[in-house]
């Protein structure tokens, strides 16, 4: 009996393999140009299923942490026959936010050139060298291309087409940019047809049939946007609101200090950030493609685990489909009794709509408080309804957009609060008041024991880091609405000169950045720019200032220079540059701002993120080598090398050497190849190399061993050879 279970178990096994292998084998392309980064899926996928599952990464924490996690989308329509006469109540196709079917249910369709999914790209993407290592991606994969006719103004285009198993045909287009003022959000363009074809064939098989009351909806489940759980919020459903979005903000830890975002060692937070999906067009009705400002039809926040929206629709019941369709219609309330926002606020929004009350209004302390939480609270919208007879379609836009207090005030502020919030006043950002006016949301008054005097710091310091961290609402908000404007320009923005590629040589007096030519292919080229960040970003506490961000350290007009020498480079020092083209601004037309500004090449486009180093020539003697720091203490952050905490470095060896490194008890742990001909070498080139092992796990506290084996030029050992003895403290 047990070898009937285990075999059954074995089969079961491997059939799920190779289904979820032939469900979920999704094609995806990288957007990565701006300050946020995603991928895009064919099958406009971005659930748990789909490639690597997460999305939406920001320069806040450099791109190293995705924010959105899942996210799903089903279409809804009543009283639909399939292919075989059969009557549906209720029709239900789409890829929930955890699972989807790319077989049966929203299906990738390839071109001509099965192609599934395709990547266009304004101008060709730079390169950029360091030290003879490209880091540049390889361009043009399967499906990529130049072509500004297509891109228009955006920087990258990415388009797929899938065909649903309810005969409606999607559209999808993504567009990103890459300059100031709209490299803060992703535009997610889809038009959506009734063909009639239901799978990835080319036969019509629901040629005449109209579908009505077609609603679309979407769920958007998001990783913490802080130390817990983020708060969901609307806005939008009032006659008269500027902009329509669901957003996400950082919740308080119930089971922690006065902690909105949790603050890193030296005060960094980690995120104070606020992320939001902003519908930014809805056609009115097939045929009048004017903008449906009442739209969404519903919003509200229930659980992330309900199955009816998480699961693709397949393997979901009738009543499941009658739920979904039902809240697409009229929101939570009539499955889960949530009050609706007109409930708590009479006449206040578009008549017909139905809205959950909002999250910062119903009496909630903490999110676990909310009384449908489990694991994760989801954010839910739909549109609708549309009625398309064949051939008919409506196109619905939609905004991701990021904001977030900039890098050197979530320093300054962190700081302060965490290291001396008890003897320091943190002044609140400009207009706000304690106890008169700020821009907390009501939680924060309705309990005001979230801001009491703590270990950290006083009341009234808890409360401005709040008001501080809480300012990101008004970048997500500029970002959408910069989006909104770009919409509505038809994508008719100004842009910026294309990127130049890039070359840095570390050399021992100076390192060398050079660039080429491709800005001034731009008719209003004016000239250059060369951006250097010192090391990682990183606070001093030495003079109170955050390092580690990019600066200007040269301009040059015209087109005659293409080459800077930087002489202020310290030696063993990670040094990262970018080189932007910029524009003279006559005769770029008004941007989302109201007015007209000189434009250059994004800072993403060019980026080192490999660091240079200054170097020096090989010593004479093999006595003259050094191991820097040593003792390397990890508290010590002045003897550090800037915004590298385990870096050591091996300083005035031979040109060309072996380094060999042994525990005190003579085990090897890594060798290292100097093949420079300088004499400087790092343990690791790479941050995430750096005092590792051969196995890559960080070396612990102890005394440690370099022996340094002298070679030629060709790697032949001399037979010269020394040993330096260095201490690790941990």
């Amino acid at each position: 009996m047990k070898r009937i279970f285990y075999l059954a178990g074995l089969l079961f096994l491997v059939f799920f393999l190779f289904a979820n292998n032939l469900t979920y084998a999704s094609d995806i392309k990288w957007i990565r140009v701006g300050r946020m980064q995603t991928k895009v899926v064919d099958s406009g996928d971005q659930g748990g299923s789909s490639s690597e599952n997460t999305f939406a990464y920001t320069f806040n924490d450099n791109f190293y942490r995705s924010f959105y996690s899942h996210r799903g989308y089903h279409l809804g329509t009543p009283n639909w026959t399939d292919e075989n006469g059969t009557l549906w109540p209720i029709k239900i196709s789409g890829a929930g936010h955890g699972i989807a079917d790319e077989i049966e249910n929203t299906i990738p369709i390839a071109d001509e050139n099965d192609v599934f999914i395709r990547k266009y790209m304004r101008y060709q993407p730079p390169t950029i060298t360091v030290d003879g290592m490209r880091l540049d991606e390889p361009f043009p994969h399967s499906g990529d291309a130049v072509d500004a006719n297509k891109t228009g103004t955006a920087d990258v285009l990415i388009e797929s087409t899938i065909n649903t198993s309810m005969g409606l045909t999607i559209n999808q287009q993504v567009r990103a940019w890459s300059q100031i003022n709209h490299d803060q959000y992703f535009i997610y363009d889809w038009t959506f047809t009734n063909t009639g074809n239901v799978d990835e064939d080319a036969d019509i098989e629901l040629g005449s049939q109209t579908l009505n009351d077609v609603y679309f909806l979407r769920s958007i489940n998001v990783n913490r946007v802080g130390r817990s759980h983020p708060w969901h919020v609307t806005y939008g459903q009032t006659p008269g609101d500027t902009l329509r979005i669901c957003w996400q903000y950082p919740s308080r830890n119930s089971t922690s200090y006065n902690d909105l975002c949790y603050p890193r060692r030296q005060g960094y937070y980690r995120y104070p950030s606020n992320i939001g999906e902003a519908v930014i067009h809805a056609d009115k009705s097939v045929g009048d493609t004017d903008d449906d400002v009442t739209q969404p039809q519903m919003t509200g926040y229930q659980s992330a685990e309900l199955r009816w929206v998480k699961q693709e629709a397949n393997i979901n019941s009738p009543a499941d489909h009658q739920t979904l369709y039902q809240t697409m219609k009229f929101g939570f309330k009539p499955y889960d009794g949530t009050p609706y926002l007109q409930d708590a606020y009479p006449g206040t929004v578009y008549p017909g709509t139905h809205h959950s009350m909002r999250m910062d209004d119903m009496g909630l302390k903490f999110v676990k408080d909310f009384q449908w939480f489990n694991w994760r609270t989801a954010t839910h919208y739909s549109v609708g309804p549309y009625t398309l007879q064949p051939g008919d379609n409506f196109r619905i836009v939609m905004a991701e957009a990021y904001g977030v207090l900039s890098l050197p005030e979530q320093y300054r502020i962190g700081t302060q609060w965490y290291d001396h919030g008890l003897e320091v006043v943190i002044d609140p950002p400009p207009g706000m008041v304690y106890d008169v006016t700020d821009n907390l949301p009501n939680i924060f008054h309705a309990f005001p024991d979230l801001m009491e005097e703590d270990k950290y710091s006083t009341a009234y310091n808890n409360w401005s880091q709040n008001c501080w961290l809480l300012t990101a609402k008004d970048s997500l908000f500029m970002h959408a609405n910069s989006a909104q404007w770009n919409l509505r320009a038809n994508y008719n923005i100004p842009i910026a000169p294309p990127p130049p590629s890039i070359e840095v040589t570390s050399l021992p007096d100076k390192i060398r950045i050079s660039w080429g030519t491709e800005s001034e292919s731009a008719s209003d080229f004016a000239g250059y720019r060369v951006y250097r960040a010192v090391g990682s970003t990183h606070y001093s506490e030495d003079d109170g200032e955050v390092e580690g961000l990019f600066e200007p350290i040269f301009e040059v007009t015209g087109s005659g220079t293409h080459e800077y020498d930087d002489v202020t480079a310290e030696r063993g020092v990670a040094y990262y540059y970018y080189v932007t083209g910029f524009d003279d601004g006559i005769g770029n037309i008004t941007d989302s701002h109201g007015g007209k500004q000189s434009l250059e090449s994004g800072q993403y486009l060019n980026m080192t993120t490999v660091g240079a180093h200054l170097t020096r020539p090989p010593a004479d003697e093999l006595s003259d080598i050094r191991v820097v720091p040593n003792p390397f203490n990890v508290i010590a952050d002045d003897l550090q090398y800037p915004g590298e905490e385990n870096k050591i470095m091996f300083l005035d060896l031979p040109g060309y050497c072996t380094i060999r490194i042994y525990t005190e008890s003579g085990d090897l742990i890594k060798v290292l190849e100097h093949t420079s001909g300088s004499g400087d070498e790092s343990w690791g080139k790479l941050e995430s190399e750096h005092s590792a092992t051969e196995s890559g796990q960080i070396i612990v506290s102890g005394i440690y061993y370099a022996k340094i084996i002298v070679n030629d030029e060709a790697g032949t050992p001399t037979g010269e050879s020394t040993a330096l003895k260095f201490v690790i403290i941990r």
